[in-house]
């Protein structure tokens, strides 16, 4: 069965996701669209960015990741990049280069169940997931 293949990924919070959207679950489906996709070019850019060290848009990017995280409800992704980003304006780059790799691995981790769940079932079939929420 497809949702046993594709199960929705448990590091996500879809009530406070869907919160996030004033309670619109066809709005959460396609901000987690936005996220996937967006996902695919700002993984990359983080790793870059990471490996040149070019602290000031690292603080940028892992700013922009901690607060996509948090509207699709990845509230532990969100508080690991929260962490990056303080780091990065404290100049604390030990922690950075201790923590980014597990960050790295983590947003990596969910992009793919994302997008394995979101191939794996119809946008309607994503909506009836949702709205089993409460919304």
């Amino acid at each position: 069965m497809a949702e046993e293949n594709a199960a929705f990924p448990t590091q996500i919070e879809i009530d406070k996701g869907i919160e996030a959207c004033g309670e619109s679950t066809e709005l959460y489906q396609n901000i987690l669209m936005v996220f996937i996709n967006e996902g695919r070019k700002k993984l990359p850019l983080i790793k870059k960015l990471y490996k040149e060290e070019q602290w000031q848009d690292y603080i940028t990017a892992v700013h922009g990741l901690k607060s996509s995280a948090a509207s699709i409800g990845a509230m532990e992704l969100s508080a690991h990049a929260k962490e990056m980003e303080f780091a990065g304006k404290e100049d604390n780059i030990g922690l950075i280069h201790e923590k980014t790799d597990v960050m790295l691995n983590e947003y990596l981790t969910l992009l793919q169940k994302l997008t394995a769940f979101c191939k794996d079932k119809s946008e309607k079939e994503q909506i009836e997931f949702f709205e089993r929420f409460g919304c």
